[in-house]
Parts: structure tokens; C-alpha cells; sequence
């Protein structure tokens, strides 16, 4: 898992992010990776007993 960013109700802007996921994958498992099968995108507060809503929009997945 990757945190890419946490916020609050009180600043409820819209956030875009970019992220090459086969150089994540790189990065965190030291591994070439020929195919990517899945992504998941999850929002949780597991370790800060909070609650938490998010809504995500236009996800695209590209070559480049």
C-alpha cells in the first residue's frame, strides 16, 4: 500500500494524483512486473479509529 495523501472535512477539494504503478511496483517489491492484473483504491481509517468518506472520479490508465 501506498498513502498518497490525507485530508479533512474541512478542505473537501477534489485532489487528482499521477502515479506510474509499474515503477511503484518496482520500487516497493524490487521486482520486474511484465503484466498489472489489478489496482485497488481504497480510503480507510483502520489505524486512526476515525470514520472517513471519499468519492472517486474520471480514473484512467495509460500506456505513458
Amino acid at each position: 500500500m501506498i498513502a498518497l495523501q490525507s485530508g479533512s472535512l474541512d478542505d473537501p477539494r477534489w485532489r487528482s494524483e499521477r502515479r506510474n504503478v509499474r515503477d511503484d511496483f518496482r520500487r516497493l517489491f524490487a521486482e520486474e512486473v511484465r503484466y498489472i492484473d489489478a489496482v485497488a483504491l481504497m480510503s480507510d481509517t483502520d489505524n486512526s479509529g476515525a470514520t472517513a468518506t471519499a468519492h472517486y472520479a474520471d480514473i484512467r490508465f495509460s500506456s505513458e
